[in-house]
This record gives C-alpha cells, sequence and structure tokens, in this order.
C-alpha cells in the first residue's frame, strides 16, 4: 500500500481495511491507516476492501461501515451482498437512514471455503494463502473458519479444483 502511494502511474488503490485489522498482511491496521493516509496525500483513489472482514463484522454493519467511510479521502466501499434485502439494507446505511431493529443483525455471512474430497495435499493454497487460514492436516487441506477472508486466492491456485466458495 505504501509503494503504491509512491507510484506515479497507480491511480487507485484498494487497501484492506476494517475496524479490527483483520486480513491486513505485513502490518497492523495502524500501519495501514499511515499508509491510507500516504496515498490520499499523492491524490490516489481510495477504494476500501473487506470492511466487514469476510463476514466477521456483519453483526455490526453501522459501524463497521461507518470506520471504513470516515477514514479522510475514502471514496468508496466494495461490499458484497446476496439478496435484494441485503442491498437495501446497505443503501439504507450509506445514507445514514435509519435500518429496522433486527433486520441489520439477521444479515449473516453466507460463504463459506469448503475443501472437496478431491483434494491431495500439495499444499499450493496454504502458500497462497495471505492469511495463514490454510494448512495440511492428514493429507488434505483444512481451513480455520475463524481467521478465512472468504479472499478466494486458494481457489484459482488449486491444480485439483478442490476449493470451492460456497
Amino acid at each position: 500500500m505504501e509503494r503504491a502511494a509512491e507510484v506515479e502511474d497507480i491511480d487507485i488503490v484498494f487497501p484492506i481495511i476494517n475496524r479490527l485489522g483483520i486480513g491486513i498482511i505485513g502490518g497492523t491496521q495502524v500501519d495501514m491507516l499511515h499508509a491510507i493516509k500516504k496515498a490520499e496525500k499523492t491524490g490516489k483513489g481510495l477504494y476500501a476492501m473487506k470492511a466487514l472482514a469476510g463476514g466477521h463484522l456483519i453483526n455490526d454493519l453501522r459501524n463497521s461501515f461507518d470506520f471504513v467511510r470516515d477514514i479522510p479521502g475514502m471514496v468508496s466501499v466494495a461490499v458484497g451482498m446476496v439478496s435484494r434485502e441485503e442491498l437495501e439494507i446497505d443503501v439504507k446505511l450509506f445514507n445514514n437512514e435509519d435500518v429496522p431493529e433486527g433486520l441489520a443483525s439477521e444479515r449473516k455471512a453466507s460463504k463459506t471455503l469448503f475443501v472437496s474430497r478431491f483434494c491431495i495435499g500439495c499444499g499450493t493454497c496454504v502458500k497462497t494463502c495471505p492469511n495463514d487460514t490454510l494448512s495440511i492436516v492428514d493429507g488434505k487441506a483444512v481451513v480455520d473458519k475463524t481467521t478465512c477472508l472468504l479472499c478466494g486466492y486458494c481457489n484459482p491456485v488449486c491444480p485439483e479444483f478442490a476449493l470451492r466458495l460456497i
């Protein structure tokens, strides 16, 4: 992120940032906020990624989105959604409107990383995972669902197509 701020040919950066710092590689949330400030000062467009930490902050939508939206220079937040209801919740939150009690808390992380029986335990996914979420146990990839951000980086590198985000 800091290097992107220095490269003149880069116009837009997509920092991973959320109020708990989940998923930031090679630094902390404070480090990322410093790098974002540097990028903002050099005129880069800032589009936040992982504001909900891959679903880990889904039960605190308003605070999680507000944290990212309040970062100086942040012009956009990438948000995944799977239903019209989620879209309507997000629109209300981003328009600073009230969300009916219970509606936002009903939203749940709907994906999980699944390792199929075709896994041969080669470890390619383990090497690719930026969060150290995958490991090889008894010759098969295993997912630590408490740290998986559902980023999908592991999926395309699997030679056996054994990893699925479902």
